[in-house]
């Protein structure tokens, strides 16, 4: 027979046990009564969506590193919770691989319903890299059965950018350098519109107000910040040297002179479908005649940023622009003596022309 004091003993215990699980449960519920009358699966409550956000689960990942990957996007504020709550719903070999479109700021418990197995909505994926073009980007659209390639370009054509943006597009203009690159993950169905609007809204929340605020302060309007960090884009291989360049290319436009930037020579060739045919849409090997084309574009020939973007830049670019590199760097040739898409910069042509014969060729 048990004393009564092991009794009380071990009710005490129980106790405590039970204080435990509904303190977990309650700081995951959202009131009281769903930690004491409802199952943790059952406390989910609806929220208003919050921004959507695309997640790739990987195979074989814990769900303590799910929760810290699924809080660092922001679906989620504690990666903690999410481990601690699916080990209380018991899910822990239930969580499935595969692309998933969640929303920012979920409740924990929806976040965890999200990525458990069940049957999950067909969705589509898509990868654009930095630094291709509108018309690339559609034949990605079409590979990856969003739509064809001419539904890609009608809805460019037919999409809008934002009052902020908007303001400096010239008028005519395309949403070339608006579309940020990036992988995206959308429900089959939503098609090129729906691609399309997420890549714009996408472009606007990484075009920050602090990027573009730090942009103007180098006297840059956005349509100017973002057609520059086009051409930082194709001409830089190297991640330290992007603002290093635009440092350069800076120099250039306070002086009013030539940027002299192949890419957007590679551009207005590009507008030749003949030449897209047998070189692609970036011609390696330019030639005197390519040199010489006459275009608004052709910074070899006309001094000044040209009328527009030539490609689609990434966030590395566009900060580039924004937090250029102060220099007195004027002149910069890639180092084919190397290889590695690295440059020597000069302050003076004459530095410049010794480069050029130390490197400028491999």
């Amino acid at each position: 027979m048990r004393s009564q004091r092991a009794l009380a003993l071990a009710a005490a215990a129980a106790g405590i046990v039970v204080f435990a699980a509904l303190v977990a449960s309650y700081a995951i519920a959202r009131t009281p009564g769903d930690a004491i009358h409802a199952s943790p699966r059952a406390a989910i409550t609806p929220a208003p969506p919050g921004e959507e956000v695309a997640y790739t689960l990987p195979a074989n990942r814990s769900a303590r590193d799910i929760g810290a990957d699924l809080q660092k996007l922001g679906i989620i504020s504690s990666g903690d919770r999410f481990s601690l709550l699916v080990k209380l719903m018991g899910v822990d070999e239930k969580l499935s691989k595969g692309d998933y479109i969640l929303n920012k700021d979920m409740p924990t418990a929806a976040a965890v319903e999200a990525v458990t197995v069940k049957e999950q909505v067909p969705v589509l994926r898509v990868t654009f890299p930095e630094g291709i073009r509108i018309e690339e980007m559609a034949v990605r659209a079409e590979q990856a059965k969003f739509c064809t390639r001419q539904q890609f370009l009608d809805a460019v054509n037919q999409e809008k950018l934002p009052p902020e943006f908007a303001a400096t597009l010239p008028p005519g203009a395309n949403l070339e350098g608006y579309l940020f690159p990036d992988t995206y993950i959308l429900p089959v169905g939503a098609g090129c519109p729906g691609l399309v609007d997420r890549m714009i809204k996408t472009f606007t929340t990484k075009f920050s107000p602090a990027l573009v605020a730090a942009a103007a302060a180098k006297g840059l309007n956005p349509h100017q910040a973002i057609t520059l960090a086009s051409i930082i884009e194709r001409e830089a291989v190297i991640e330290s040297e992007r603002p290093l360049i635009a440092g350069v290319f800076l120099n250039r436009l306070a002086n009013g002179d030539l940027l002299g930037a192949d890419p957007t020579v590679q551009f207005v060739v590009a507008q030749d479908p003949t030449s897209v045919q047998r070189y692609g849409w970036w011609k390696k090997e330019l030639t005197l005649d390519d040199l010489k084309v006459n275009s608004p574009y052709n910074t070899r020939l006309v001094p000044g940023l040209p009328p527009g973007p030539i490609t689609n830049p990434g966030l590395a670019s566009i900060e580039a622009v924004a937090n250029a590199t102060p220099t007195k760097f004027y002149y910069f040739v890639a180092d084919a003596k190397k290889g590695d898409g690295s440059h020597v910069f000069a302050e003076t042509f004459a530095q410049h022309e010794a480069n050029i014969a130390a490197v400028g060729s491999p």
